[in-house]
């Protein structure tokens, strides 16, 4: 049996060991199985553990060792990112678009 030829959103090969990005999330990692089914190629990302359409990833030169781990934030880090979702929200519910049936 052939070994299957994929490719990532760019069109650059993609095989088992690949570093690579995940635009949606910023999540990088290595691919660790490639498959196929009849809704597509899947490429498993040892970060994550999880599969991802071959098509949304993106052949990177590689992963540095500090973006696979996890990072630490200090309590005011996270205070503050909290404050600043907090202005962007909406402060008042509108029922403007509002449709009733009837």
């Amino acid at each position: 049996m052939s070994e299957m030829q994929v490719f990532d959103s760019t069109g650059n090969p993609l095989h088992v060991g690949s570093p690579v990005l995940y635009r949606a999330t910023g999540t990088k990692g290595y691919v660790a199985e490639l498959m196929s089914d009849e809704e597509g190629t899947w490429a498993l990302v040892d970060k994550t553990n999880l599969y991802y359409k071959t098509e949304v990833l993106t052949v990177i030169k590689e992963v540095k060792e500090e973006e696979l781990g996890e990072r630490s934030f200090t309590r005011e880090e996270v205070g503050a990112k909290l404050e600043k979702e907090k202005e962007a929200a909406p402060t008042e519910m509108s029922d403007v678009s509002l449709e009733s049936g009837g």
